[in-house]
């Protein structure tokens, strides 16, 4: 039997893939220089991460390095996005699947944007 894990560096590490974060949450360039500011509207963010990441996993590692995503994005005690947020996750333009996006693992190429919920007429 092969013993996985040991031996290559590759696979203590798994496959680095990149992912593009963009947030609609009018932070503009409050995020700092590791964010890109289009408008004040909006700001991106490319980052790699391990194959298989989840949304909520790589949110969580951004909520402890940004105050701002820890106090208007992601509860980093809870581990859970605040309310009234919505979570899309595309490839290529095409949303990846409405269900269960902060669980399911990240694939390269993927866009996670972050939107507010309006409400009314």
């Amino acid at each position: 039997m092969r013993n996985r894990g040991l031996g290559h560096r590759k696979d203590l590490q798994g496959t680095m893939i990149r992912v593009q974060i963009e947030l609609w949450m009018w932070l503009g360039d409050q995020l700092g220089a590791d964010f890109q500011a289009p408008s004040e509207m909006r700001s991106i963010k490319e980052t790699e991460v391990e194959e298989g990441t989840t949304v909520l996993q790589l949110f969580d590692r951004l909520a402890a390095r940004y105050s701002l995503i820890a106090e208007k994005i992601f509860n980093p005690e809870s581990k859970k996005f605040y309310p009234n947020l919505s979570i899309i996750v595309t490839q290529n333009g095409q949303v990846v699947s409405p269900f269960n996006v902060e669980e399911n693992g990240l694939r390269d190429g993927f866009k996670i944007t972050v939107l507010p919920l309006y409400v009314g007429g």
